[in-house]
């Protein structure tokens, strides 16, 4: 019998890997996870993908902002216009921000099916990425007062409410089992491991070192789960959560 866990509270899209992501509140799913989620990425003139959690040329990358719009993916690089991806205009305003030539280009989904015209992902494991507000309560309660531990520092896809849970992150106690997320059915696979993304400025929120050493000293490093998709159906807030 399904064990009703919580209910979807936020869903969240990045159509550009590193780029901040836009929030919806419906995800249709392919086998990959989100459509449109991490299907573009940010390349230097060598063909290096941007990774602002270890280069710190890159750091200029995590306040860049990326949405579908009418007409497919765009960005945003100083809070005004939109520029659709691909062209000129976004190539230019992403160079004149990053100090170098850059270049958006598509990503494949797994590291095998990358090619001359899709570069490999920056990372290729679960493809969906699964928070509780649970365990953002918990860490918010071993961190510092003054710093937050936002959501967007995390990049879920899925948030998930759990008003009832005790202290700790019980996210980890999904690793093995299946989620049905209203009609769609999910696998979750593994602890989401953390970098020093979680610590890197963005929009308003400052850096914070604090997030990624509490996520290790108690977390054992992860914060959040990683699922594939078993049967892709939309997802929409208020989705009921139960574990298969």
């Amino acid at each position: 019998m399904a064990e009703f866990w919580g209910s979807v509270t936020e869903l969240w899209r990045y159509p550009v890997s590193a780029l901040r992501g836009e929030r919806i509140d419906w995800a249709p799913l392919d086998a990959h996870g989100v459509l449109h989620d991490r299907g573009w990425g940010l390349i230097d003139a060598a063909g290096s993908v941007a990774s602002p959690e270890t280069e710190r040329r890159w750091r200029f990358v995590p306040d860049m902002m990326a949405r579908i719009g009418s007409d497919g993916v765009e960005i945003n690089t100083d809070g005004a216009a939109w520029l659709p991806v691909p062209s000129d205009a976004a190539n230019a305003a992403a160079s004149q921000r990053a100090g170098f030539p850059v270049t958006f280009r598509p990503l494949a989904t797994t590291m095998e099916t990358a090619n001359a015209d899709r570069l490999a992902p920056r990372y290729d494991r679960g493809h969906l990425h699964i928070l509780t507000t649970a365990s953002l309560r918990s860490l918010a309660e071993l961190l510092p007062p003054d710093v937050l531990a936002d959501v967007r520092r995390f990049r879920p896809n899925i948030v998930v409410d759990m008003e009832e849970a005790g202290s700790g992150f019980p996210d980890r106690q999904l690793i093995g089992r299946q989620l049905r997320i209203g009609e769609a059915l999910v696998s979750v696979n593994e602890p989401c491991e953390r970098c020093s993304f979680t610590a890197l400025a963005q929009g308003d929120l400052p850096f914070a070192k604090e997030v990624l050493h509490t996520i290790a000293r108690h977390g054992g490093g992860g914060f959040g789960v990683l699922a594939g998709v078993v049967e892709a159906a939309p997802i929409r807030e208020g989705d009921r959560v139960r574990v298969i």
